[in-house]
């Protein structure tokens, strides 16, 4: 009897354990979003955890951005949400960018910004559809405008 048990302890043990799920963390996903911003130098990393909703939550940052330095701004979703992340860069209430374009419905990893003036910007990070999702958006450093 004890043979019985010990074999149904065992093999509940391995099933248990080849069907727990691996999540991607949110450091993990930095590393992978920096693979994606490319040549560029690393300067802060936002974590985005939103719950669905209608409207979508929306999660925001300000930045100090510099005229005449190219910025990129990288994002990237968890393979393990159904939320797909947006970013827009806006300067007071004007849209200067976006990851994803309505008309086309076109998404995209990154996007570069050339800073015109010196100051206060603002990242909106939301999910597609009000879904709710775990993401990070990198802010990089590409190059000084007119040189390297």
């Amino acid at each position: 009897m004890k043979n019985i048990a010990l074999f149904f302890l065992l093999t509940a043990g391995i099933f248990g354990y080849s069907t727990v799920a691996y999540s991607q963390s949110e450091d993990e996903l930095v590393e992978i979003c920096g693979m994606i911003a490319g040549e560029a130098t690393f300067l802060k990393d936002f974590k985005i955890r939103l719950d669905s909703g209608d409207p979508p939550p929306i999660q925001r940052f300000s930045v100090i951005l510099k005229k005449g330095i190219k910025y990129r701004f990288s994002v990237c979703n968890s393979k393990d949400q159904d939320g797909k992340v947006v970013l827009q860069l806006l300067d007071n209430n004007r849209l200067l960018a976006t990851t994803h374009i309505v008309a086309t419905g076109k998404d995209w990893p990154f996007i570069d910004y050339v800073c015109t003036k010196t100051g206060a910007y603002h990242l909106f990070f939301s999910f597609k559809d009000g879904k709710s999702g775990l993401a990070v958006g990198l802010l990089s450093l590409v190059e000084a405008e007119g040189g390297s």
